[in-house]
């Protein structure tokens, strides 16, 4: 059963897994940042369950080219993401029956390692409680969601099958 740990706790594992990098995505496509759960991937981009979640279920869609700006990233790239997007939202509400989806492309300069990330990319969050705002699911104040590697492979085999 995925189990609530704290922000704190999972910023230090985060750290752990990946050392210090330029890019949590970038280390994730490189496969250097831990296990990396992949519901579909091509040459140019890469779904996968992220293993800090503030929602079981949710899904990332990432160009696997390094951007940080949507001025840096081609109209076909970014069409085919967003495409992405849209089927992962519906193998998500086809799968886990949420009540709805947010989509949000999250970002920063700020330089966090987390939730701010400069390289683009797309959340497909499912939202199962009828109280669930965007502050809850966007902020780590509260934790973040972890799993074992047996129940990160069952929902992405879960997954693969809806794909």
């Amino acid at each position: 059963m995925p189990r609530l740990v704290s922000r704190v706790e999972a910023l230090d594992r985060i750290r752990n897994e990946t050392g210090e990098v330029a890019c949590l995505m970038c280390a994730i496509r490189d496969r250097r940042a831990g296990p990396v759960f992949v519901v579909h991937e091509d040459d140019h981009q890469l779904v996968l369950l992220p293993r800090y979640v503030r929602r079981w279920g949710q899904l990332m869609v990432m160009p696997k080219r390094h951007a940080v700006s949507f001025g840096e990233i081609d109209d076909e790239t970014w069409a085919e993401t967003n495409r992405l997007v849209l089927h992962a939202a519906r193998v998500v509400e086809r799968v886990m029956r949420p009540r709805r989806c947010y989509l949000a492309s999250t970002g920063s300069a700020a330089g966090e390692i987390t939730q701010s990330s400069t390289h683009l990319h797309v959340h497909v969050i499912p939202l199962l409680e009828p109280d669930d705002k965007p502050a809850d699911i966007f902020s780590w104040s509260a934790g973040v969601y972890i799993a074992d590697s047996e129940e990160w492979e069952s929902l992405r085999a879960r997954y693969g099958e809806a794909w």
